[in-house]
């Protein structure tokens, strides 16, 4: 029988199949390797900078925002970091007391519990109360700038008619355009009636100044006058009382038994002011509106209402008070249709 003889670099067809199989397989091996080197971990490391720890949720402390807003650099920012993308759709009803929280401070998220991922157990946590690089300020340097944005909130409606928008409707307007909740179940409206209910006194009662100030601020100065017997005189006196006390953004009530006024006190160079909604006796600027939104002198507005109290013969009450962006939280509207505890 005779031997086939193969060239020593050729080989059978069945034995070059064998070959690639053999090196086919061991290269996909080689590939899915690098391949799985190559891919990411499913749970992505955190960043390198250290979280923030906001405190603990307690009975004094009952939410996050509660926590926010105490807290010396990043108060202002609040509502900006809960209503946030990535913090928004958050459980918070379901915290635990106990439970602390952190805060990114690069992305601004909260996180707690098994939120906490990877190495974020073994990261330095920056204390509480301590600022971080770039945050210089602390609570006690840090002008609280509430009063200015309820200023700013209402100047959009100067020149609004009175039929429009009276001037409880002006100051109301301005808090809900700074997101504090007053329609509604749990709004500050339904407060203020709750209030009016405990006393004994008519549904709105309170849907006024001494109201607001009542239910979610403190009061700076308050008088009550039985009988104004020289306006001119008495009016001098009252605003010598409170010109000291005055602040951008506080609220001026004024009260006689038939009827009732408030705003918004502020103040265009060395002129004290009264963002309001009625007669337009003492306009800061020249308007085609008698009765409407208006910045008017809030020494002649004073004077005014010790007139009317006298030529009606009824007893004036004045209070002068500032509202506490900490007790208007408890107002805060949701972004969602259900109320969110944060």
């Amino acid at each position: 029988m005779g031997v086939n003889r193969v060239h020593p670099g050729v080989l059978r067809g069945g034995e070059t199949r064998k070959l690639r199989q053999k090196i086919d397989f061991s290269a996909l091996l080689k590939d899915r390797r690098r391949t799985a080197t190559a891919l990411p971990p499913q749970t992505p490391p955190r960043p390198k900078h250290a979280l923030i720890s906001l405190g603990k949720v307690t009975h004094e402390n009952p939410n996050v925002s509660s926590l926010l807003i105490k807290h010396p650099v990043y108060r202002k920012e609040c509502w900006r970091i809960l209503y946030n993308q990535v913090n928004r759709d958050k459980p918070y009803t379901r915290i635990r007391p106990g439970t602390e929280i952190f805060l990114d401070p690069e992305t601004k998220e909260v996180a707690w519990g098994k939120m906490l991922r990877g190495p974020a157990a073994s990261r330095a946590v920056a204390e509480p109360g301590r600022s971080q690089p770039g945050h210089e300020r602390t609570c006690s340097a840090e002008k609280d700038d509430f009063p200015e944005r309820l200023v700013n909130a209402v100047k959009p409606y100067l020149g609004k008619p009175y039929g429009e928008m009276n001037c409880y409707e002006l100051v109301v307007k301005g808090l809900t355009n700074l997101g504090v909740r007053y329609q509604g179940a749990g709004g500050l409206g339904r407060r203020l009636m709750a209030m009016a209910r405990q006393h004994g006194l008519p549904r709105y009662a309170y849907f006024n100044g001494e109201g607001l100030i009542a239910a979610s601020g403190s009061p700076v100065y308050s008088k009550t006058l039985l009988r104004v017997r020289s306006p001119e005189k008495e009016a001098k006196q009252l605003l010598g009382e409170i010109g000291p006390r005055l602040e951008k953004g506080q609220i001026l009530s004024f009260s006689i038994h038939s009827r009732g006024h408030t705003g918004i006190v502020s103040r265009v160079n060395d002129t004290w002011t009264l963002i309001n909604s009625g007669e337009l006796d003492h306009p800061l600027k020249s308007t085609h509106l008698s009765k409407g939104v208006g910045e008017e002198s809030l020494a002649a507005e004073v004077r005014d209402w010790f007139e009317l109290a006298k030529e009606r013969q009824e007893s004036l009450r004045v209070t002068l008070g500032r509202l506490n962006e900490q007790k208007l939280l408890t107002y805060h509207a949701p972004t969602r249709r259900k109320p969110t505890k944060i």
